[in-house]
């Protein structure tokens, strides 16, 4: 095969020569470095735009996951309701049942004190402290009744809240306040009480 060769025979003044365009150094690596740039940042957009779409999705996954959940949460909360309520009976019941030994030491701590022809109308417990109401017939009785509570060492202090005199029935009725010792157990041996206190022969009870 043959190969053909051009030779262009026109002087130089009338050659045509290709226009070719000529870059320097300073300017092209600037534009490689701009290119890179722009490649890393479109690289950087995509990745980040591709984790808050993963992001949205486990949001999503997990809203339908509590609405899913969301009857148990109901019955845990219902079921903690309950509990509360029950711990609520259990404590109400223990609580009676120490009362109620504190109650029977108090009355007969009070059968002890009391005096002839002297009678109790209330009894009751308030901050920590019993307030006692009755009657007698004898004004120094509430000072006989004052007297032997403050000598039983479950009775920390005892004040007369007040007396008043009833003309019809020619009786006194009084009230005094006693704060309880909340050292002593009230619920101790029955052989220690009234131990400095005894009730008078023949005392109406």
């Amino acid at each position: 095969m043959i190969e053909r060769i051009e030779i262009n025979l026109l002087p130089a003044a009338y050659r045509v020569h290709r226009k070719t365009i000529a870059l320097k150094r300073s300017i092209v690596y600037p534009l490689l470095g701009l290119l890179v740039v722009g490649c890393c940042l479109i690289v950087y957009m995509l990745n980040m735009e591709s984790q808050i779409g993963q992001l949205k999705s486990d949001i999503q996954r997990t809203d339908e996951s509590i609405k899913k959940n969301k009857p148990i949460q109901k019955e845990i909360i219902k079921l903690k309701e309950n509990k509360q309520v029950i711990q609520g009976k259990i404590l109400a019941l223990e609580r009676i049942n120490v009362d109620r030994a504190k109650w029977v030491r108090l009355m007969e701590i009070l059968c002890q004190c009391l005096p002839d022809f002297t009678w109790l109308l209330s009894c009751n417990e308030k901050d920590s402290a019993l307030v006692i109401e009755g009657k007698t017939y004898s004004f120094t009785e509430v000072a006989n009744l004052m007297t032997r509570l403050s000598e039983s060492k479950y009775i920390k202090s005892i004040d007369l809240s007040g007396i008043e005199e009833k003309d019809a029935s020619k009786t006194f009725s009084f009230a005094v306040t006693c704060k309880l010792n909340s050292d002593i157990a009230l619920a101790s041996a029955l052989s220690d009480s009234g131990a400095a206190v005894k009730p008078a022969a023949g005392e109406v009870r």
